[in-house]
C-alpha cells in the first residue's frame, strides 16, 4: 500500500494535538480518506462520508468504537486481571446486543419529564457551585465549575451516594485514558489500580440493586438486564461493571469537556461573550455552536464486515474506520465559515453526539447542563476574562477532547 506524504504526518496525540484542524482542513480538500500508519486505521474526514458510513451499522460495526490505539503494559494487564474482563456495552456492539443493553438507558432518559424535572437541581448545584468561588475573583473553570457540575449530576442520575463521587469521577477518566492516552509505564499501573477500585465501587451498587431496586439509573439497568431474585453471576456482574463504567464516564467527561470548550471558546472571543451575556436567549445556539466548534468526542472507529468502498477509496473488511467528528463538524461543504466560532449561527446537525442508532442517549441532559452553566455563568459572573497569556492544555486522548483547566478572573 502506497501512503501519502500527508496520511504519514497524521499524529492526534503528537503533532495535531493542539490544533488538529488546519490539518483536516488540507485532508478534506486533498486526501478525504486515507489510511494512517500511526492509528492502522482509516481516517474519514469529511460530513457526507462520515454521514454515510454511521448510518450503515451492518457493514460498519461498533465492535471497536473505543478501540486503544496502543497495547497496555504488562504490568497493566498484571493490575487489571484482579478485576472484571472487558465485555462489550451498549457503545461497543451491534445489532440485538447493542438493542438490548442500549433500551434501559434510552427508556429511563426518555421518560417524559424525567431530563426536564432536572433543571431546578441541576440550575442549584451551578449555583452553588458558583457560590464556591464567586469571592475569590479568580479560579480554574474546569476544576470548580466544569467538571464538578455533571460529575454530580450523573451521580445523582445513577444513583451514587454523594461520598462515592470522587471515586467514581477518578475511576472512570482512569478508564477512558487506558490505552487512548500516552502514559509511562508507572502512571498507566496507577490509573489501573483506580480503574480496579472503580469496578468494585460499581459492582457494590450492581449488587445492592439487583437485591433492593431504587428509583435510579442503575436500578433500571439492572431489572432490565438481570431480572429476577437470583444472585448475580459474575459474568452478569461483569456486564453491570463494564456497562456503568463506560456510560457514567461518558455521561459526566464529554459534558464536562463540552462545557468548558464552550468557556474558552467565549472567554478567547470577548465580543462573543459580552453578546451571550446581553442577549441570554442566545444560550442554546452557543451550546449547538460550542458542540460543533470543539466536540467533546472528536472521533469514534468503526470496522467494515466486508469490502467497501467510501469516496472513492476501497476499504477491506476487518478494516479499522475513524471517523472524524471534528473535521466533519468543520467540513466548509455543510457549515458556511466553518472556522468561525459564532453564537449566533442558526444550528443545524453535528456530529458531537454521533448518528444513527448509536445516538449518544444522554444528548438532551448535556445540552440542558451546558445551557444552565451558561446561563448562570454568564448572569452571575458577567466580567470573567480569560488570564493573560495563557496556555490551555488540552486531553491528550483519541476519543475526548476538551480543556484540562482554564484560569478566569473577574
Amino acid at each position: 500500500m502506497t501512503v501519502s506524504e500527508l496520511a504519514t504526518s497524521f499524529d492526534p496525540l503528537g503533532e495535531h494535538y493542539d490544533d488538529p484542524y488546519s490539518f483536516y482542513a488540507e485532508a478534506r480538500r486533498d486526501e478525504p480518506v486515507f489510511y494512517s500508519p500511526r492509528l492502522d486505521a482509516w481516517v474519514v474526514t469529511r460530513f457526507a462520508d462520515i454521514d454515510a458510513v454511521i448510518k450503515d451499522p451492518a457493514v460498519f460495526s461498533s465492535v471497536n468504537s473505543l478501540r486503544p490505539i496502543r497495547s497496555p503494559y504488562p504490568a497493566t494487564i498484571a493490575v487489571l486481571m484482579n478485576g472484571y474482563p472487558q465485555t462489550p456495552d451498549h457503545v461497543t456492539s451491534d445489532g440485538e446486543a447493542h438493542r438490548r443493553m442500549r433500551v434501559p438507558y434510552s427508556k429511563y432518559l426518555t421518560t417524559p419529564g424525567r431530563v426536564k424535572a432536572r433543571e431546578v437541581a441541576i440550575r442549584k448545584r451551578a449555583e452553588d457551585l458558583i457560590d464556591s468561588f464567586a469571592g475569590d475573583g479568580t479560579t480554574d473553570l474546569v476544576e470548580r465549575y466544569a467538571g464538578p457540575l455533571p460529575a454530580e449530576t450523573a451521580a445523582e442520575l445513577f444513583g451514587f451516594a454523594p461520598e462515592d463521587v470522587p471515586l467514581a469521577d477518578a475511576g472512570s477518566r482512569s478508564m477512558f485514558s487506558l490505552g487512548s492516552v500516552d502514559l509511562d509505564e508507572a502512571e498507566e499501573e496507577q490509573v489501573a489500580h483506580t480503574v480496579l477500585a472503580f469496578q468494585k465501587l460499581l459492582s457494590g451498587y450492581a449488587r445492592d440493586r439487583h437485591a433492593e431496586p431504587a428509583d435510579d439509573l442503575v436500578s433500571a439497568v439492572v431489572t432490565a438486564l438481570v431480572p429476577g431474585q437470583e444472585p448475580l453471576t459474575f459474568e452478569q456482574e461483569s456486564e453491570l461493571v463494564g456497562t456503568f463504567a463506560s456510560t457514567f464516564g461518558a455521561a459526566h467527561i464529554t459534558t464536562a469537556d463540552g462545557i468548558g470548550s464552550a468557556l474558552w471558546l467565549l472567554l478567547s472571543d470577548r465580543e462573543q461573550w459580552e453578546l451571550l451575556c446581553r442577549q441570554p436567549e442566545l444560550v442554546p445556539y452557543a451550546v449547538e455552536e460550542a458542540l460543533r466548534f470543539e466536540p467533546p468526542i472528536p472521533g469514534m472507529f468503526r470496522r467494515t464486515t466486508q469490502p467497501v468502498t467510501v469516496a472513492g477509496v476501497d476499504l477491506p473488511e476487518g478494516a479499522d474506520v475513524l471517523l472524524a467528528f471534528a473535521s466533519a463538524n468543520r467540513d466548509e461543504e455543510r457549515f458556511p465559515d466553518a472556522d468561525r466560532f459564532d453564537v449566533t449561527r442558526k444550528p443545524s446537525r453535528h456530529f458531537a453526539f454521533g448518528a444513527g442508532v448509536h445516538t449518544c442517549v444522554g444528548a438532551a441532559m448535556a445540552r440542558l447542563q451546558m445551557r444552565i452553566a451558561l446561563q448562570a455563568l454568564t448572569e452571575r459572573l458577567p466580567g470573567a476574562r480569560m488570564e493573560a497569556d495563557q496556555h490551555v492544555d488540552v486531553r491528550k486522548s483519541i476519543n475526548i477532547r476538551g480543556p484540562l483547566g482554564l484560569r478566569a478572573s473577574w
